[in-house]
């Protein structure tokens, strides 16, 4: 099976990875394998170097979690899917409304994402009311608009 191993110099959180030093190397699968998470046994002396691979087969980006050496030049390396990256045409061609955004100069200060305050007016009124609506001797009315 071949992986294309890289460096990864962007935050995970990003979905245009910035990737260098490609190369392609041959792995085994061990044993039963998950896609989103698989564990594959390499014969090669740079591993240590790349901290995220593309594997063909699966049609994946994934971070390298975990390389555990087996014997002389023998690794077993944990993968984990990058959802990002492997799926970024198909996000980056939704229409979306947006929710969330990062800062003020990027985005826009009428969507209204709960991190960006611009104007904000509390007001609370309390009614006493001696005797009730009924039997029961306590309400809590909230209204928010």
């Amino acid at each position: 099976m071949e992986i294309r191993l890289y460096n990864n110099k962007s935050d995970n959180r990003c979905i245009r990875k910035e990737l260098i030093s490609g190369i392609s190397v041959s792995g085994n699968l061990r044993e039963e394998c998950s896609v989103i998470e698989p564990l594959i046994n390499f014969e090669h002396d740079g591993l240590m170097t790349y901290n995220y691979a593309y594997i063909p087969d699966f049609r994946r980006y994934y971070f390298i979690k975990k390389i555990t050496n087996i014997r002389a030049n023998v690794w077993a390396v944990e993968f984990e899917v990058d959802p990002l990256m492997s799926f970024k045409g198909d996000i980056l061609a939704l229409d979306v409304v947006v929710d969330k955004q990062s800062s003020e100069t990027v985005g826009d200060e009428y969507i209204d994402d709960g991190s960006l305050i611009t104007r904000c007016e509390s007001f609370t009124t309390v009614y006493n009311f001696s005797n009730g609506f009924n039997e029961s001797p306590e309400y809590i009315l909230i209204t928010a608009g």
